[in-house]
């Protein structure tokens, strides 16, 4: 496997779209964190039902897919980006209870450091704007490039790396300031 991706993606892709379980499980293995990470540094705790409508989607449509693994990364995360939006909107309707979720985890990493990594992620992005913290992400946790996130924002390559570089320049000047 590459750092993001699976090295016989064509192949497992094929069998994945015939119905091989064993296939499956390995792109929802290999994708579902990155998703997961993505997701719960916009949600917090919704994003596992977030998370669960992407997959529930990648299902009904994974036979209909065309494309290359990059492709495939971009239409998870612009599927979860979508259902993120969707919960916004929904949330600006119907106001909300806050719950507390008992979720175990799937990715195989233990609860305790799941909470670490969401703080340091939620420590990251802390300070920036909401586009700031939501290309940093994409471009860190996703590994897109900036052309894979312009195009899954709407914006372009050099907008993309201007907002990156900007909130580089705050994520530094925040942590020179602790320091």
């Amino acid at each position: 496997m590459s750092q993001f991706g699976i090295e016989d993606f064509p192949e497992i892709l094929q069998r994945a779209q015939r119905g091989d379980e064993a296939a499956f499980r390995v792109i929802y293995r290999t994708y579902h964190p990155g998703l997961l990470r993505f997701l719960r540094s916009r949600l917090g705790a919704d994003a596992e039902d977030v998370a669960a409508e992407v997959w529930v989607s990648v299902t009904k449509g994974l036979s209909k897919f065309v494309g290359d693994e990059i492709d495939f990364r971009a239409w998870i995360f612009a599927t979860g980006r979508r259902r993120m939006i969707d919960l916004y909107r929904r949330r600006a309707v119907r106001p909300q209870i806050a719950q507390e979720a008992d979720v175990q985890e799937l990715s195989g990493i233990a609860p305790s450091e799941q909470l670490e990594i969401d703080e340091a992620v939620a420590a990251l992005v802390e300070g920036l704007t909401e586009e700031q913290a939501e290309i940093v992400l994409l471009r860190v946790l996703g590994g897109f490039s900036a052309k894979e996130v312009g195009d899954l924002l709407g914006k372009s390559e050099a907008s993309i790396r201007v907002t990156q570089h900007r909130a580089l320049a705050k994520l530094a000047e925040h942590l020179k300031d602790k320091a």
